[in-house]
C-alpha cells in the first residue's frame, strides 16, 4: 500500500463506519498492518486507513508490548471512538521537553500536540465473520498514538493544532537528523498546502 501525503484530499475527508466483515475488509486490515510494519525511515507507530487513500474508520498501531520493551505488537481498531478521557491535556510527561508528534503523511515535520493523558477507547474487531466490540484503557504514549490516529479518521492533521494553539513546528534535516524550528510564515504555508 502507498502512504499518501499532503495535500491529498482523502487526508481531509471524514472516514465512514465499517458495517460488515468480508474478504475485502480482512485483506485490507492485513495489508494496513503489513504497510505499517514494513515502514522504516522513519518507523511508524500508527497508520490510519485515510493515509492509504481508503475512507474506512480503521487504524493500526505498532506499540511496545510493555513499557520500555523492544517487542512491538501490531493491532487494528475498527470504528474506534473515545468513550471517556482524562480531564486534562498534556504535551507529555516532561513539561520542559514535550513529545513531538510526526506523521507519515507529513514527512520530516514534528510538533507538540495537546492530548488527553488517558482515554478509554471503544472499538470493533474482527471475530470470524463478524464485528465484536471492546473497550480498552490507553494511557501516556499509547493514548497519544490512538488520538493521533483518531484525528486522521476525522480529517484532522497534527499541524492543525500548531495553527490553533500557536505552537512551534520543526523540520528535520534528513542528513543530520537535527530539528530546525520553522518561521510562522512557513508554518502557515504548510498548513495552506495541507488544506
Amino acid at each position: 500500500m502507498k502512504i499518501i501525503t499532503i495535500p491529498h484530499s482523502t487526508l481531509r475527508t471524514e472516514a465512514q463506519e465499517v458495517k460488515t466483515v468480508d474478504k475485502k475488509l480482512i485483506k485490507f486490515v492485513k495489508e494496513l498492518e503489513d504497510t505499517l510494519f514494513k515502514k522504516n525511515n522513519p518507523r511508524g507507530v500508527g497508520l490510519a486507513a485515510p493515509q492509504v487513500d481508503t475512507k474506512w474508520r480503521i487504524f493500526t498501531t505498532q506499540l511496545p508490548t510493555e513499557p520500555q520493551s523492544d517487542e512491538y505488537k501490531l493491532r487494528s481498531f475498527i470504528n474506534p471512538r473515545v468513550a471517556d478521557h482524562s480531564d486534562t491535556h498534556t504535551f507529555g510527561p516532561d513539561k520542559k521537553e514535550p513529545i513531538l508528534e510526526g506523521c507519515l503523511s507529513i514527512p520530516a515535520f514534528y510538533g507538540p500536540v495537546p492530548r488527553w493523558e488517558w482515554i478509554d477507547l471503544t472499538y470493533d474487531y474482527i471475530d470470524g465473520n463478524e464485528l465484536k466490540t471492546a473497550t480498552e484503557h490507553f494511557a501516556d504514549f499509547a493514548a497519544r498514538v490512538a488520538q493521533h490516529e483518531l484525528d486522521h479518521l476525522d480529517g484532522i492533521l497534527f499541524i492543525d493544532y500548531t495553527i490553533q494553539y500557536d505552537l512551534p513546528l520543526y523540520k528535520e534535516d534528513p542528513k543530520t537528523e537535527k530539528m530546525e524550528e520553522l518561521e510562522p510564515e512557513l508554518i502557515l504555508a504548510l498548513a495552506e498546502k495541507a488544506k
